[in-house]
C-alpha cells in the first residue's frame, strides 16, 4: 500500500511540476508575443512620424501668375512654379509668332508673381514698355534688375551691382528695401541714396 501511494505522490508531484513547467513556457512565449507585437507597432509608428515629419519638410512648390503680352502664339495670364524663367512662360503662351524680336528678351530671367512680359516685335522702338528691371514709376526692380541697370542706381558700381545679384540669387528675393544693408558694401548712407530710385516689385 505504502508503494502505491508513494508512486501516487511522485506521479501527482510530476504532474504539478509538468503543469508549472508549461505555465511557465505559455508565460513565456506569450510575453515573447507581445513584445513581438509591440516592436512592430512601434516600428510603424516611427515610419509613419518620419513619413509625416518627411512631408512637412517638404516645401510645397509656390504658384505664381505672370502677364505675357505681345508677340506670342497666346497672350494671357499663366501660372508657373516659383522658380520658372521667362522662358517657360513664353513657352506657355505658346512661343513667339514669326516677328518677335526675341533678342530683346532675356529669357534666362526669373520670373516673379504680377510679372508682366511684353514680347517687342522686329522694328518696334516707340512706346515700348519698361523694361523688366523698371517698374512703371520708373524705379529699378532690385529683384529684377540686371547688372547694367543696377549700375544707373547712384552710388552703385559694378562690384556692388554683382554684389546685390549674388545675395539675391543666395538668399533669395528682397521683401524690403531695408534688406540691402545685409549686402557686402551697402551701408546706411548708400540705402539713403537709393530709396527714392528702387523698388521691391
Amino acid at each position: 500500500m505504502k508503494t502505491v501511494k508513494s508512486n501516487r505522490l511522485q506521479l501527482a508531484l510530476v504532474g504539478v511540476v509538468a503543469l508549472l513547467v508549461s505555465v511557465v513556457l505559455f508565460q513565456h512565449f506569450r510575453n515573447a508575443q507581445i513584445d513581438e507585437v509591440a516592436q512592430a507597432g512601434n516600428d510603424f509608428l516611427f515610419e509613419v512620424e518620419n513619413e509625416a515629419a518627411a512631408e512637412e519638410e517638404t516645401p510645397a512648390e509656390q504658384v505664381i501668375i505672370v502677364d505675357v503680352k505681345g508677340a506670342v502664339q497666346a497672350p494671357g495670364l499663366y501660372e508657373l512654379e516659383e522658380e520658372s524663367r521667362v522662358y517657360d512662360a513664353i513657352e506657355r503662351a505658346g512661343g513667339f509668332r514669326e516677328d518677335a524680336a526675341e533678342q530683346q528678351l532675356n529669357l534666362a530671367e526669373r520670373i516673379y508673381d504680377e510679372m508682366m512680359i511684353y514680347v517687342p516685335t522686329e522694328g518696334e522702338t516707340e512706346e515700348m514698355p519698361t523694361s523688366n528691371g523698371a517698374d512703371r514709376a520708373g524705379k529699378i526692380a532690385i529683384n529684377q534688375a540686371d547688372a547694367t541697370e543696377l549700375e544707373q542706381l547712384p552710388g552703385i558700381g559694378p562690384a556692388k551691382a554683382e554684389a546685390i545679384i549674388a545675395y539675391r540669387e543666395e538668399q533669395g528675393r528682397f521683401s524690403d528695401v531695408e534688406q540691402l544693408l545685409d549686402v557686402p558694401g551697402i551701408g546706411a548712407k548708400t540705402l539713403e541714396q537709393l530709396r527714392e530710385h528702387i523698388s521691391v516689385k
